[in-house]
Order: C-alpha cells, then sequence, then structure tokens
C-alpha cells in the first residue's frame, strides 16, 4: 500500500494561484508579499496539511533551533521539574527541546549524543550517565558544540556546569535527624562513585563529626538512585540492622521505595521509622506521612542551565562556569518527634 503523498509549496501554490517562490516568502514571512496573500497561502497550507522542513534552511545557514536534552532517568519526577522551565526559559527565546534518555547506560548515550549532532541542534544540556568518561566531551569540544552539564558533576573544567550544593544538602538532612535526637541512622541510595553521592555522604558526616559521632559504614548502602532500589535497600536494612530506626535517602525516588518497605514491615513512617529525602519532589508532600526532605529547587536548576545554554549560544565569550543552587530542608512529618525516640 502506497503511503499518501506530503504536500509541497507546489500544491500550495497551485491552489493559491501564485507563484512557489512567493509561497515560500509568505511563511517564512520574509521577501515582498501582499499581507492578503501572506494569509491565504497560510491558510491553504493549514487546510491541506503542509508541514515546513527546516532541513534545507539549516544546511544552508548552518543554524537550528532546536537543543538537546540528554538525561539519564526521564523517569525520576526530578527531571521533569528540572526540564519544565528549562524549556519554558529557551522557549521564550526561540528554541525548541528533544529530549532522550540514557538509562544510564554510556553506551546508549554516545549513540543518542552522536544521534543529535548528526541533527545539528545549536547545543546541548547534558545530565551524564552512570560511567560517563570525558571521551564524550572531547567529541563536543572538537564539533565546536555549545553545551552545560547539570545535575551530575564529572569535573569538565570546560563546560558550564550547573547542579545543588550536594555537600550542604547531605548535611542538612543529618543536622535535622540529629536535632530530633537520631544517633544511628543509614544514608541509601545512589551511585557511590560520583560526585553528587560522595558529597552528600561527606555532608553528613560532617553533621555528625561536629556531634561527636560517626556513621557506621554498614549502614551507607549505595545502589541504583530508583524507586525499585530504594524498596529493595530498605528492606535488607531492616532485615539487618533493627537496631536502626532512620535513614536518609539520597533522593526522594529512593525514599518513595523506602515508604513501602517500612510499610510492608509493619512499621510506621514518623513513628516506628524516620526518613529524610533530598529533592523535595510535587509527591513527596502527598505521602502519609508528608516527607520531610531537602530541596534542591530542581525548576531553579532547569532555569539556569538554559541561561548558561543560551548566553554560549550568542557566542559570549566567558570562562565556564559552576553554579551552585543552595538547597534547604523543608520539614514535614516522616521523622519520629524526640519523645518517642528510644
Amino acid at each position: 500500500m502506497r503511503r499518501p503523498k506530503r504536500p509541497s509549496i507546489k500544491d500550495i501554490a497551485a491552489a493559491a494561484g501564485v507563484s512557489t517562490a512567493a509561497v515560500s516568502y509568505a511563511l517564512s514571512g520574509n521577501g515582498r508579499v501582499s499581507a492578503e496573500t501572506q494569509k491565504n497561502v497560510q491558510k491553504i497550507a493549514t487546510a491541506i496539511g503542509f508541514i515546513k522542513d527546516d532541513t534545507a534552511a539549516r544546511l544552508r545557514t548552518g543554524k537550528s533551533n532546536v537543543l538537546g536534552v540528554i538525561v539519564h532517568d526521564i523517569s525520576n519526577p526530578f527531571f521533569a521539574e528540572l526540564l519544565s522551565d528549562f524549556e519554558a526559559v529557551c522557549y521564550e527565546a526561540g528554541y525548541l527541546t528533544i529530549v532522550a534518555n540514557t538509562k544510564d547506560d554510556p553506551i546508549r548515550q554516545a549513540t543518542i549524543m552522536d544521534a543529535l549532532l548528526a541533527q545539528n541542534v545549536a547545543g546541548l544540556l547534558i545530565s551524564p550517565g552512570h560511567g560517563t568518561s570525558h571521551a564524550m566531551t572531547e567529541v563536543l569540544r572538537r564539533r565546536a558544540k555549545p553545551y552545560v552539564i547539570c545535575v551530575r558533576d564529572i569535573a569538565d573544567s570546560s563546560a558550564d556546569y550547573v547542579g545543588v550544593d550536594d555537600h550542604r544538602a547531605g548535611y542538612l538532612a543529618a543536622q535535622h535527624l540529629l536535632a530530633a535526637g537520631m544517633e544511628r541512622f543509614g544514608f541509601i541510595g545512589g551511585y557511590d562513585h560520583t560526585n553528587t553521592w560522595s558529597d552528600r555522604l561527606q555532608g553528613i558526616r560532617q553533621a555528625l563529626a561536629e556531634a561527636g559521632k560517626v556513621i557506621e559504614q554498614d549502614l551507607v548502602i549505595p545502589c541504583s538512585p530508583t524507586r525499585a532500589c530504594g524498596e529493595a535497600t530498605m528492606s535488607e536494612l531492616l532485615r539487618t540492622r533493627p537496631d536502626c530506626d532512620a535513614v536518609i535517602c539520597f533522593n526522594d525516588y529512593v525514599a518513595l521505595g523506602a515508604y513501602a518497605a517500612i510499610h510492608l514491615a509493619g512499621k510506621v513512617v514518623g513513628i516506628d521509622y524516620s526518613i529524610v529525602g533530598i529533592d523535595n519532589l510535587p509527591q513527596s508532600s502527598t505521602l502519609l506521612p508528608a516527607l520531610t526532605t531537602v530541596d534542591v529547587f530542581p525548576r531553579q536548576i532547569g532555569q539556569y542551565s538554559a541561561q548558561a545554554l543560551l548566553r554560549r549560544l550568542k557566542g559570549i565569550a566567558a570562562p565556564p562556569q559552576r553554579r551552585l543552587v543552595e538547597p534547604s530542608l523543608v520539614v514535614r512529618r516522616s521523622v519520629a518527634r524526640a519523645s518517642s525516640n528510644r
């Protein structure tokens, strides 16, 4: 079965009784055509289902109004928040956004990046996948393609980076548990060789050190920063360390899984067990009880990332910048009151 023929500029020209050049001018807004002709051409184009193909224009000018975004886990609601504001800021500047998900697979990430570069995207925002090497950024530098790194810091000194003060985030979470009288608590989730994970752990350790305490090594349990791994890790911790009654979760997504495990164990969050997350996702306030968490303002990260990339697209020459969002503790009901502690 033959596919229907795609409407062309020639079809519009025939229907409007004008030249193909006049149609091109009318659709682009360039050239000398009357307002009446422009209105008529656009009306016919819409009626026949014409879709403008910018490929030729991109090849001719070398310019594109499309941005590529590569993230490591689009299923994490954190990225929905971040991308919402990134896309909005870029749209106002005249750019459209294509989002791709690497699933923390470096081979998939390389394939996606090659495909986006082949489409001549104007620039890239990248939240690097698990195991990303500097070979990725070498490709971008060779292609002279503007790019910004966000969320996961890979210590690329040649690129702008936008993230959160992860050390401070871990510190605030631990400080809150200590203030509630928790002296033994775990840290679960996250990949242990990422800067994000290590910085959060160092913040936790600093808060404990200031209280004259340390975190026990077997209570630090890295894993994939997902809901499923949060549930599995929390279940194992409940089984092996019944003397531990509080955890800091690498992110709120891990905390969602921890809630499920605690519930299945017959315990009640906020009474029998205390949880602090990091992210402050919209879902966190709707949990029962609502999750105490550290807000890292993903929408702000999206805005700052967009601003950084747009500066590079304008050709503004400046040394690479690091911009860290200051986190803030959001106290809710998932941490037991001091009077209910053992």
